[in-house]
Formats: structure tokens, sequence, C-alpha cells
């Protein structure tokens, strides 16, 4: 397995390729934004010029795309071409009814296919420390794995095609919503004249400990290197929070679920997104806190 396709070379599908061209794999790049390719071509990869031109000389491909409407077009093309037994990866976040969708088509092809969101942000796709939360079958997955590990440090197969995509949304909702309740943690602290140093201290090491304020603090000069260390730059940007908690509402809606607390953190992005925001870290919200 050393041929790889990757279409979507942008902010993640960047440092993800780089990764694996950097472990001595053969890299067959495609993105509509030829700029992608000028940092890259150092590293090795091989510029390709349309999706047909990715088809059939690669062992894997991966897709690293914006939106599900993307996704599918991509990969409708690719299943017109593939040849039998190329593993299809998609490490976008999309929803759950089109990953499962096209699972489906790339089994009628013979074709072995995987959801594979990530979690980590531009920062755990830089450093190879994604986590990978997959779905399919377990042939494809241990196919996968070697890759898996180049990208990132953990990669858990959650079930059956499209529970990737299920459990990402569940990742997100969880990590919206304590994100903005750190925040107001964080303002209240402030009224009281607290000494950051000392509350990230004791916060990160009692009950409140979480992953946003352990690995993700959004305080300047306090806890590990984060946005809030650059401006909120992302990161993993508003835009996209809003995107995968408007995915998870949908997927309750559908399932007849109402996620009070989410529809909540949807409203509070939408207007982030509004104050044109959008652009600044996900973690950024917390400056809506007043």
């Amino acid at each position: 397995m050393k041929k790889i396709g990757f279409i979507g070379l942008g902010n993640m599908g960047f440092y993800m390729a780089k990764n694996l061209l950097s472990n001595g794999y053969i890299i067959n790049g495609y993105d509509i934004n030829k700029e992608a390719f000028i940092k890259l071509k150092k590293f090795g990869i091989n510029q390709k010029n349309s999706i047909n031109d990715i088809s059939n000389e690669n062992d894997v491909i991966i897709t690293m795309l914006p939106n599900g409407k993307i996704v599918k077009e991509v990969w409708t093309a690719l299943l017109n071409k593939l040849k039998p037994g190329t593993l299809l990866v998609d490490c976008s976040t999309i929803e759950i009814e089109i990953a499962k969708n096209l699972q489906e088509m790339a089994e009628r092809k013979n074709i072995l296919s995987l959801d594979a969101p990530v979690s980590g942000g531009t920062i755990g796709a830089e450093k190879g420390t994604l986590t990978f939360m997959v779905g399919g079958n377990e042939n494809a997955y241990n196919q996968m794995m070697p890759l898996f590990e180049i990208m990132g440090k953990k990669s858990i197969l959650c079930g059956k095609s499209g529970s990737g995509q299920a459990t990402k949304m569940c990742n997100n909702l969880v990590l919206a919503i304590t994100m903005f309740g750190l925040g107001e943690a964080i303002k209240l602290a402030n009224t009281q004249s607290l000494d950051m140093e000392k509350f990230y201290d004791v916060l990160s090491t009692s009950t409140a400990s979480c992953w946003a304020l352990n690995n993700y603090t959004p305080i300047k000069g306090v806890g590990p290197i984060s946005p809030a260390d650059n401006d909120f730059k992302p990161g993993f940007s508003s835009q996209l929070m809003f995107k995968d908690l408007s995915l998870a509402l949908s997927a309750a809606s559908n399932a007849n679920l109402n996620l009070d607390f989410g529809n909540r953190i949807l409203n509070k992005y939408k207007e982030h997104i509004n104050l044109n925001k959008g652009h600044l870290d996900f973690s950024d919200i917390i400056n809506e806190i007043h």
C-alpha cells in the first residue's frame, strides 16, 4: 500500500498528506486550489489535474473536503472509475445518511470504504496527533490502520458505516457545550479578580477538568499554547463548529430528539458568525459572554 490518492489539500489535508509523504508514501494529490501544492512540492507530492487522474493508480484514496455535497460529487465520480479492491476513505465531516449511502454505493462496486472524520484540528493534523472516528467494516479498517497511525495518535472503529460521523457529531456537541460553559466560568473568575494561573491549576486537576481547559485553554498565556495565544486564529474555526453542530442537531431532529443545550449553543455560534467572527477559532465564543 504505497500509492495514495489525496483529494482536498486545505488546512487539514495539507498536513495529513505531508505526514504521509514524510513517511515514504507516494502521494498523488488533487485540489481545486493549485496553491496548495506550492509548499507540498518540496516533500515530493505528485500534482494531479483532475479527479480522473487520481482514480486508477492508487491503492488508497483519501478525501478531506468541506461538506457532504462535495464529498458526494467526488465519490460518485471516483466510484465510476476505481478498480475493485481500492480502499476509499473520507475524513471529512458530513451528514450520516450521505456517508451511509456512499458506502453502500462503494460496496455494490466491490470498493472498500470507510467514513473516518477526525478530531484535533489543524494543530493535531500538523503534529500527527489526530483521533480518527471510523465507520465501516473491519477488513477495510485494518488495511487503513498503518496510515491512521501516521496521521494520528488514535483511531477507533466505532461501528458500521456512518458510525464515525455519528461519533464525531456527538464529540463536537460536547466540545462546543463545554467550551461555552468554561467561558462562563472564566468570566465569573475575572469578576472575582482571580489569578488565572492558579485558576487553571485548580480547575485542570479537579472536577472541572476537561479537554477544552486542559488542552485548549482559551486564556492567553495560561496552560498549553492555544489559539487564544494567537488572537484566536484557528485551530478549528467557528464556522466549522457551526457546521458540525448543525449536522448534530439535524440528526437529533430526525430522531425526534430535542437537544436543549445543543440548540442554545448552535444559536450562540450563529450570532458569533453574524458578527463576522466565523473565521476565528471556535474558542473565541467565550468573548461573547458578558
